[in-house]
């Protein structure tokens, strides 16, 4: 049972108002059906700090990239996530989403089930008035989903059933100021496991995660980057993770991706490239395997 406030789900009133530090709100939902060949991801952004939403639906239909981006801007009275093309629909708080979105090309309208419980990685709930205005989110937390729905394109539709996966974070957040991570969300047939490794100047890595399943959450407290294999033009295409649970449990994990969708500097920061790959996952130990994102976030600056 989750303890986070039904009205956590929803956006956040209370954000600060006239601070020109980077203060957000995001909430992310992907969808993998290899089987369907279409899979992607959706975000909405509300950057407070800019006055201004950021709505984007990037789906790989066929092996077609198919890339959404709009800007809305925001008013103190903005109460609905919808840009007039994607739109979120919070229909029970931890249990079950409406995803839709209407392209020029494409449109989906997807359900989104809660398959395991939700895990916070920021549990603490107390104002902090100067709070981290670094880096990184004040509070983050993350869900396994399962996805069914349909998904048209050139009039003909088709439908969609698979895993998926979403996160909702909102605080002081500033991708410019870390140096890279790694963060990664593997759905396997009884269990989905959430590692990241971030990087910032000055300090040792941070490293969190968690695997949930039908028993509950296990804390992950380490992760490491065992390795890193490129292409020819230099983008990650696979890794091998070293994992510690709370349990002091280890075991591995490799990355090798399917698909990938590259968001170049500009549109995350000056010198922020993000690699978004859907890869398959597997577990040595056990030879489980799985699908998920495999994500990258290089500074060059």
């Amino acid at each position: 049972m989750t303890t986070i406030p039904n009205e956590d789900e929803y956006i956040h009133q209370d954000y600060p108002r006239d601070d020109p530090m980077p203060w957000k709100e995001n909430w992310y939902f992907n969808f993998i059906d290899k089987e369907n060949n279409a899979w992607g991801f959706n975000h909405i952004s509300l950057e407070r700090h800019n006055k201004r939403g950021r709505f984007s639906a990037i789906h790989v239909i066929d092996g077609e990239i198919f890339k959404y981006v709009e800007y809305l801007p925001l008013g103190e009275d903005f109460t609905e996530l919808n840009d007039g093309k994607l739109h979120l629909e919070f229909i029970e708080p931890h249990k079950k989403f409406r995803l839709r979105f209407n392209g020029p090309s494409h449109s989906v309208d997807l359900n989104f089930l809660a398959r395991f419980e939700v895990f916070d990685y920021a549990p603490k709930r107390k104002k902090d008035p100067q709070g981290d205005k670094k880096s990184l989110a004040v509070h983050h937390y993350e869900q396994a989903l399962t996805v069914n729905g349909t998904l048209t394109k050139d009039g003909a539709t088709r439908n969609i059933s698979c895993f998926g996966h979403r996160d909702h974070s909102w605080g002081y957040r500033n991708e410019m100021n870390i140096a890279g991570w790694n963060w990664i969300a593997a759905q396997f047939a009884d269990q989905t496991i959430n590692i990241m490794q971030v990087r910032i100047d000055g300090i040792d890595p941070i490293s969190r995660g968690f695997i949930s399943a039908a028993s509950g959450n296990t804390t992950i407290t380490q992760v490491k980057v065992l390795s890193s294999d490129r292409n020819d033009q230099d983008q990650p295409v696979s890794a091998v993770y070293e994992v510690t649970d709370e349990h002091g449990k280890t075991f591995t994990m490799t990355s090798k991706l399917f698909s990938n969708i590259v968001l170049p500097p500009g549109e995350q920061g000056e010198n922020v490239t993000i690699y978004e790959n859907f890869s398959t996952f597997t577990l040595p130990e056990s030879g489980d395997t799985g699908t998920g994102i495999d994500e990258y976030l290089e500074n060059s600056g």
